[in-house]
């Protein structure tokens, strides 16, 4: 049998099949890849303090046993508060919807007496508070099955922190240009590690902050609340929006117009220093990432992966913007996804190339 020319083989559709099987591939084993991938990216993360007692003169096994355990701890506490919360929650949720809806009604008949032509059931059939309480607790409650498998995760971030030694050998030891590729690994774990650090602290901060207004404004369920903040912090630019839409209605049918108002101003305050103040601080020179490209990126992400995608979306771009920019075949779809900022320094480099050391030398005299 003949060998298929090379045209064919880098033929675009060639490559876009190849891409669409993956693709769908990813999409099918989403359900066995997201407790892996959390994995991965989890041990991004604490490899850093189990790095910093390595440099303490701690035995390197008991330095990963410490912050295993202090992450099984975490997990299972948060794994029991939101089963806990949830079931409390969900037992409530018929009474709240009826108060949501008798809320919803008024508001429709007031928008009507001032001119506006709206049926209630038509509104309270696409955004009833049923429908937002609904995906809150849906999302909640596929993060706690995520986190209900904690001897599964703990397993896998384990081995993956154990044999984290042995990449390097392995890498070189495989590779064609093993030199280059450690170089776009170690970028690729240091941007990956930087944003989700970050994220993780500033989440904690915002999700800490908005239960304890919510405990100060006597509203139920303040836990919850501050970890769907702490959570939807990791989806970029929408994130913070969409979490203070249950957060606000729950105000509303609790302490009414005043409370939303309240609720609305700390809310607001607390997602503006962290958000606009904090964050950028830190994570604006990590991404490089266009703005559409994370959005996109968000979409996309959530569609193959669900919410655990969404959540992971912007670290799993930015590690393919890395890999696409390290190849000369590849570096325009990285310039692509890249920031406006990125793409003008490559142009100042490819004019700092163009500039030869024949035309930079002095004439002579």
């Amino acid at each position: 049998m003949k060998e298929k020319p090379v045209y064919l083989k880098n033929h675009p559709i060639y490559l876009f099949a190849a891409g669409f099987i993956v693709i769908a591939g990813l999409r099918f084993a989403a359900p066995i890849i997201n407790p892996v991938l959390m994995a991965v990216f989890v041990s991004i993360i604490i490899y850093q303090p189990i790095d910093w007692l390595i440099r303490k003169k701690v035995n390197r096994t008991l330095s990963i046993a410490l912050v295993m355990g202090s992450l099984a701890g975490v997990l299972f506490g948060l794994s029991v508060v939101i089963n806990q919360s949830l079931k409390k929650f969900t037992l409530n949720l018929p009474v709240y919807k009826e108060k949501i809806s008798a809320v919803t009604e008024q508001i429709v008949e007031w928008l009507n007496s001032l001119g506006a032509n709206l049926q209630p059931d038509d509104v309270l059939s696409k955004f009833g508070g049923g429908n937002v309480f609904g995906y809150a607790a849906n999302f909640l409650t596929t993060l706690g099955g995520v986190m209900g498998q904690i001897v599964l995760l703990i397993l896998v971030v384990t081995f993956v922190i154990g044999e984290s030694t042995s990449y390097a050998v392995k890498l070189t030891a495989i590779l064609k240009k093993p030199d280059q590729s450690m170089i776009n690994l170690g970028l690729i774990t240091k941007n990956v590690r930087n944003y989700l650090g970050m994220k993780t602290i500033t989440g904690s901060v915002a999700g800490i902050l908005v239960a304890l207004l919510m405990v100060i404004m006597d509203v139920p369920y303040a836990v919850i609340w501050g970890l769907l903040v702490f959570i939807f912090r990791f989806i970029p630019n929408i994130g913070s929006t969409i979490a203070a839409i249950p957060i606000m209605m729950f105000v509303l049918i609790q302490n009414g117009i005043s409370g939303v108002l309240y609720a609305g101003l700390g809310y607001g305050a607390i997602n503006f220093i962290v958000g606009q103040i904090v964050e950028p601080r830190f994570l604006a020179k990590g991404m490089d990432l266009s703005t559409l490209v994370v959005f996109l990126s968000l979409v996309f992400w959530g569609w193959v992966f669900g919410d655990i995608g969404m959540l992971l979306s912007v670290p799993i771009t930015m590690a393919i913007k890395i890999s696409l920019g390290s190849r000369k075949k590849t570096q325009w779809i990285a310039v692509l996804l890249g920031s406006e900022k990125n793409a003008r320094q490559v142009l100042a480099n490819r004019k700092q190339k163009r500039i030869t050391p024949h035309d930079s030398e002095s004439p002579a005299l």
